[in-house]
């Protein structure tokens, strides 16, 4: 509960210094859910938006109040095409519209290692001796490229 609380008085505090245009855009962006096309949120980037041990981005911390409360890094979001600053030339800004981030999925389990499988059906076998290779599309003819290059 300690965590929350200070959740809700960090974004309390960032809320405050928005200018009522950009509370004004926040809100729709927020109260439609992505489905209305709304500007970008631009606020300096080195603002403080300290939580406890951790410091986030406001991008991330608008994120995790307005979409997705489990959010940790940046790193599990990327910018989506209909945020016009993105790219643009003012690094002392980011867009801080929670719609205009999409949260990358994560894999339930990482793949299986591939030494785990055995290899040895891609081993040439008696009756399949090692050679040229023979093409579907010439009608099982072998097909070297002229000059001998395949």
């Amino acid at each position: 509960a300690g965590a929350e609380a200070e959740l809700k008085a960090l974004t309390h505090a960032v809320l405050k210094r928005l200018k009522e245009r950009q509370l004004e855009g926040l809100l729709h962006a927020v109260e439609s859910r992505g489905g209305a096309r709304t500007p970008c949120l631009l606020l300096p980037a080195k603002a403080d938006s300290r939580l406890g041990q951790h410091w986030y981005p406001l991008p991330v911390l608008l994120c995790k109040v307005f979409r997705w409360p489990d959010l940790r890094h940046c790193s599990e979001v990327k910018r989506l095409c209909c945020c016009e600053s993105y790219g643009k030339a003012h690094p002392e800004l980011v867009c801080c519209n929670p719609h205009h981030l999409s949260r990358l999925c994560e894999l339930e389990s990482p793949p299986p290692p591939y030494s785990r499988y055995p290899m040895d059906f891609l081993k040439p076998t008696a009756d399949c001796p090692d050679s040229v290779p023979s093409s579907t599309e010439t009608g099982g003819t072998n097909c070297l490229a002229p000059g001998g290059l395949s």
